[in-house]
């Protein structure tokens, strides 16, 4: 990680966590002369709003204004890590043990590989991942990319709708 994105990372998260939220995933990239920085938090105890995404918002965007960091203009994002949610940190797959996920990796050789299969832990440096029956480890070093996948949205308004039509 750029020394730049790993300050604005350490900012940020400190800020995040101050105020009881989790700093899930950090995207920080440049488009033309402005810097586009998305964050993803979550949660520990319930969902995410948009209340939730306005506040931090706030809060991050007044920080980030007050530090000597950022030298373009910008445009920050926040949102919940939604359905399918990315796995960055060990913690996140022991979380999520017993899900479905989609993981990307680079084997010795280089080869990119990918690979959908239940999580069935971590295991020192590496991901003990359930593939067609088999188990597979994944060392966390080659992983470029992981989400939970499969999940379903589960919207109680549609399910209300779904039974009145069926009346």
């Amino acid at each position: 990680m750029m020394e730049f994105d790993k300050r604005l990372e350490d900012i940020i998260s400190e800020e995040i966590d101050l105020l009881g939220y989790e700093l899930v995933k950090l995207e920080s990239s440049l488009t033309g002369r402005r810097r586009v920085i998305r964050l993803f938090i979550d949660h520990p105890e319930r969902d995410i709003g948009v209340d939730d995404c306005v506040s931090i918002s706030k809060a991050v965007g007044f920080v980030l204004d007050g530090e000597d960091l950022m030298r373009e203009p910008y445009n920050l994002e926040v949102s919940s890590p939604g359905m399918n949610r990315p796995l960055v940190k060990e913690e996140h797959f022991r979380r999520f043990t017993g899900r479905m996920a989609k993981v990307v990796s680079i084997g010795a050789g280089g080869e990119r590989r990918t690979v959908i299969g239940r999580i069935e832990g971590v295991d020192g440096d590496g991901l003990l991942l359930s593939v067609d029956g088999e188990e597979e480890r994944i060392p966390f070093e080659s992983i470029t990319k992981a989400n939970l996948h499969g999940e379903k949205w589960d919207i109680p308004a549609l399910e209300k709708k779904k039974r009145k039509s069926k009346r």
